[in-house]
């Protein structure tokens, strides 16, 4: 990994870009990639056979940003480390900007999504904003 740089900076830089991850990965063994992919998976399922990148950061939890359609029809938020660590879910409007940030999605779907529902409809009449999020869009 350390081969041909010339400074902890291009070291710091090619660990940015992703190289770092790689050349760990290219030393584990078969065992070794399949629990990780398990317990730390790159990307979640999320309703309707999308899936979202999931970014993981020293001293955070884990979390994926997605439009807030992409989990209509999901009662429960994804989540990772054999099942025990709840995503924290950035649900984006169309903008791509968040309009809520929660590891709860139920308890925001029946707290919060009436009246984000209501503010986005008005602002986005074109999407589908359904009464019932649970049920999901109908195609």
């Amino acid at each position: 990994m350390c081969e041909g740089r010339r400074s902890f900076a291009e070291l710091r830089e090619a660990a940015r870009a992703g190289e770092l991850v790689e050349w760990l990965r290219g030393r584990l063994t078969p065992e070794q990639s399949r629990v990780l992919a398990r317990m730390a998976p790159e990307r979640v399922a999320l309703a309707r056979g999308r899936q979202a990148r999931v970014r993981y950061e020293a001293g955070k939890t884990p979390h994926v940003a997605s439009r807030l359609q992409d989990f209509f029809g999901m009662r429960e938020g994804p989540k990772v480390a054999g099942g025990r660590v709840r995503v924290v879910l950035q649900l984006l409007a169309p903008n791509q900007r968040p309009v809520q940030v929660t590891t709860d999605l139920a308890g925001f779907w029946s707290r919060h999504y009436p009246r984000v529902r209501r503010e986005l409809g008005r602002r986005y009449p074109r999407h589908a904003w359904p009464e019932d999020p649970l049920a999901g869009l109908k195609e």
